[in-house]
Order: C-alpha cells, then sequence, then structure tokens
C-alpha cells in the first residue's frame, strides 16, 4: 500500500519559492515530488513546514462510502414497493380495498396473497357488486389449496338517525370454496360513510385483534389483513378518503398515564391538605416565666 501525501506548507517565508504551475494548497503527491518540492523550502526557509498524511485505499473508500463520514452513521431509507389498491367499477370506481399483507390459512397451512391480489391486471372480480346501500367485493382464486377459493366482502349503508348521517358496516366476510361457506362476523369494521376505514391488522386470530369473528367455531380457515384499508361508498376516483381507525382514543398507555397522574394528584392534594391543616400554638414556654401545665384528657 502505498500512501499519498497531502502538504499545506505553512511558513512566513513561503515567498522563498515559487510553487509549480500544477500544485497549491492541499494539492495530493506522491513522495517523490514531496521531497522535491520541498527542498528549496528546507534549505533556505525557516523550515517550519506542517504536512498532512493521508492514506490513499481509506481516501476511496470514503470516497465511494458517500465523500463524508458522517454519513455512514445515517440510516439509509428501506425500498419499499406500494401496490396500488384494488378497485371495482363499474360506471366509475366503487370499492376500494388495500392491504400491506393479505394472508389466509386452511388446516393451518397459509398462503400470502398480497401478491396475488393488488397490482394485478387481470384479478377476478366476478361477483363483485355495489348500490347506494349494499356493496359487496368478490376476489376469485384458482388453484388456492388446490380449489378456487372466492372471498366477499359485504358492505352495509345505513342512515342513523341519532347522528344524522350515514355509517358503514362490513357484514361480513365470506369464504367460498367447493361448496361450502365460512362466513366471519366484521361488523367491528364500521365508521361515517364518508370516510374509509383503516385498521393495523383486521384478523381472525386473537393476537392480532380478532376482527374477524368465525360464525362456526372450530374455523378450518384463518385470515390475516395488515394496515388494512377499504371504502365502498362516497368514492371519488381511485383515492381513499379521510380514514376512520380502528385503534381507540384511550389506548392502554393513555389509560396508564391518566391513572398515574390522578394518583399523582391525589397524593400531593392529600399533602397539601396536611400542610395547610398544621396550627401553630398561640403561646409557648417561657423558662423566664410560668411553666406552662397541659391537662391530660384520657
Amino acid at each position: 500500500m502505498h500512501p499519498r501525501l497531502t502538504a499545506s506548507p505553512l511558513s512566513p517565508a513561503r515567498g522563498l519559492w515559487a510553487p509549480a504551475a500544477d500544485t497549491h494548497e492541499g494539492h495530493i503527491t506522491s513522495d517523490m515530488q514531496l521531497s522535491t518540492y520541498l527542498d528549496p523550502a528546507l534549505e533556505l526557509g525557516p523550515r517550519n513546514v506542517l504536512l498532512f498524511l493521508q492514506d490513499k485505499v481509506a481516501r476511496d473508500i470514503a470516497m465511494v462510502a458517500g465523500g463524508l463520514g458522517r454519513q455512514l452513521l445515517q440510516k439509509q431509507p428501506a425500498s419499499s414497493v406500494i401496490h396500488p389498491p384494488v378497485s371495482y367499477n363499474d360506471t366509475a370506481p366503487r370499492i376500494l380495498f388495500w392491504a400491506q399483507n393479505f394472508s389466509v390459512a386452511y388446516r393451518g397451512q397459509w398462503e400470502d396473497l398480497t401478491s396475488l391480489t393488488f397490482g394485478v391486471q387481470e384479478l377476478n372480480l366476478t361477483g363483485s357488486f355495489w348500490n347506494d346501500s349494499l356493496a359487496r367485493l368478490s376476489l376469485t382464486y384458482e388453484h388456492l389449496f388446490g380449489t378456487t377459493v372466492t372471498f366477499k366482502f359485504i358492505l352495509a349503508n345505513r342512515f342513523y338517525p341519532v347522528s344524522a348521517r350515514h355509517w358503514f358496516t362490513m357484514e361480513s366476510l365470506e369464504i367460498h370454496s367447493n361448496g361450502s361457506v365460512v362466513s366471519f362476523n366484521a361488523s367491528r369494521v364500521t365508521g361515517p360513510s364518508i370516510y374509509s376505514f383503516h385498521c393495523e391488522y383486521v384478523s381472525s386470530m386473537n393476537k392480532n385483534g380478532n376482527l374477524l369473528v368465525p360464525r362456526t367455531q372450530p374455523s378450518l380457515w384463518q385470515m390475516t389483513l395488515q394496515d388494512f384499508q377499504i371504502q365502498a361508498f362516497n368514492v371519488t376516483g381511485e383515492q381513499f378518503s379521510y380514514a376512520s381507525d380502528c385503534a381507540g382514543f384511550f389506548s392502554p398507555g393513555i389509560w396508564m398515564g391518566l391513572l398515574t397522574s390522578l394518583f399523582m394528584l391525589f397524593i400531593f392534594t392529600y399533602g397539601l391538605h396536611m400542610i395547610l391543616s398544621l396550627k401553630t400554638m398561640d403561646r409557648f414556654d417561657d423558662h423566664k416565666g410560668p411553666t406552662i401545665s397541659l391537662t391530660q384528657i384520657v
């Protein structure tokens, strides 16, 4: 490994020699070129020279890695592919459906349907239906678990006088295969009809919230939709409206914070009350005066 040298002569007598035309402060030279360049200064000048040494395999690696060392500490953003939502159209887009991951299991065998569902031009939507009060998104997959399987998302739109607005609810999610139907109750997937619905997990598994409840148990089918979003009413174009999220405002962390704050407030209030209740004696014992006598009451 042959080092390269960077020289910057610092001397009040720089006029003792004239640098070559192709050299300057910070110019990278070989050791032979540096010796030739510094000879006049070392022989005639005050011999005060400051050298900066830098290994050349190190300099190149730093340049390949980004030039500046601090850039090596930065976390590079992970590249991820965002696939478009499934869109059912008749005369216009009517139903939008999206999930980061769409997986289903039969008898404990899991299949990932994400790549077969989103961004697929030939996705089979036969059986899908829409009107102002009822929507059905039907997804059919051939050769899934050795047969043809159809998933039907059934949503209803109703007007509620109490809130004076329309709300949608996913009535059920059905799995059709081999002439049989397995139905999941999904009534917790709900929101105002002008919004879409979003949830981190819509799943039949307890560890993921159990928003899908099989109507017949035990069920041979399991389903998990991660980062799930759906809209079946008031769709404009192929973009979701503002999302009504399944996460409640009072999460476990918020409840813990509130309870801890209330407990600390109670301790503070009790302590303040005790301090304000303290009373000073109106008479004090004086060794020069008569002794204060206290009557003991039993």
